[in-house]
């Protein structure tokens, strides 16, 4: 169900990142990263700012019962949390939702690499293996290595095949990695249910903080009533309810409360299905939202560089996961 509400927030973040691009008359080939940035936090201090009001209402006794370890807790994690959402936010922008999602699940393969790191151990051959199977599907799903008549080889156009925004997102997998090994470590001693209004509010106030940052030097570019101007929109708030309520209140305080059921290392299995969803979503939640919000948003096709490096990213997420003997 995480995965499932988690695949709905990538076509929807993209149906807002193309409202700013609007409201600011801004295009992919011209914008900046500038701009991606207080796009990314705008959007993300709203979400989460609504998911932690709406944590604190329909959950108090967990607000009320929290320790101060659990907040300092909920903090970590959602600083490696937002560091990995701005910067998916931000290649959400420039790529489609499913090719988001399949870089996404990368995290599953750092996962079991950091925490043999974190344990002073060596990487299993099966983790090693994972790591070189994944490189290898980003490179076919992202169109850098094709398969033709003349067998798989560097595609012509490889050097404009690789995006910034697939930078983004893939540099992203790695503070998600780094979120479930804190979860991981924090649930042996503490309330795990507890961490998710820390890690709201953090994310809520470090979010609204790199804003303004950002605006600040630029303010002739960024001007902040266009950002107000936004938020005064049905069709804004529409979307950041959508997001705050589903994929932030319910599925992250189902990770943060479920997740210490299980190894780090099986959560980052279970956690390989959320390409699937953000697949199955992208196939026609882009249509809907589109018609709902005027928004250019086209239903995405499935084609051959998603399904087949979408599978070897998977089977690889799987393969270096594999339970081993130490």
């Amino acid at each position: 169900m995480v995965n499932l509400l988690w695949g709905l927030s990538f076509p929807t973040a993209k149906a807002l990142n193309l409202q700013l691009d609007q409201q600011f008359s801004k295009s992919i080939s011209i914008d900046s990263d500038t701009f991606r940035i207080a796009a990314a936090t705008w959007i993300i201090a709203s979400r989460f700012g609504l998911a932690f009001l709406l944590f604190g209402i329909f959950f108090w006794r967990i607000v009320r019962q929290a320790t101060t370890r659990e907040w300092l807790a909920g903090s970590v994690i959602g600083a490696f949390f937002l560091t990995g959402l701005v910067m998916q936010t931000m290649g959400l922008a420039t790529i489609p939702a499913s090719r988001s999602g399949f870089l996404t699940s990368l995290s599953v393969v750092f996962t079991p690499a950091f925490a043999a790191l974190l344990h002073a151990r060596r990487p299993t051959w099966l983790v090693l293996v994972g790591v070189l199977l994944s490189i290898f599907g980003v490179a076919l799903l992202t169109g850098l290595v094709v398969y033709d008549a003349n067998g798989i080889h560097l595609a012509p156009d490889a050097t404009s095949a690789w995006t910034k925004g697939d930078t983004f997102t893939t540099v992203a997998t790695i503070f998600f990695a780094c979120q479930i090994l804190c979860i991981d470590r924090f649930a042996k001693t503490l309330n795990a249910e507890a961490f998710t209004p820390g890690m709201f509010l953090t994310v809520t106030v470090a979010s609204a903080f790199l804003f303004c940052i950002v605006r600040g030097q630029n303010d002739a570019s960024l001007p902040i009533a266009g950002f107000v101007q936004l938020s005064c929109h049905v069709q804004y708030w529409s979307l950041i309810i959508l997001l705050a309520f589903l994929p932030s209140l319910l599925a992250f305080s189902w990770m943060n409360t479920y997740q210490p059921h299980v190894t780090a290392v099986q959560a980052a299995v279970i956690y390989t299905t959320e390409p699937v969803f953000v697949t199955i979503w992208a196939l026609f939640l882009p249509g809907i939202l589109s018609y709902l919000f005027q928004l250019p948003l086209v239903n995405e096709h499935l084609s051959i560089p998603i399904l087949v490096g979408g599978t070897v990213i998977l089977f690889a997420n799987v393969l270096a996961l594999w339970p081993t003997k130490h």
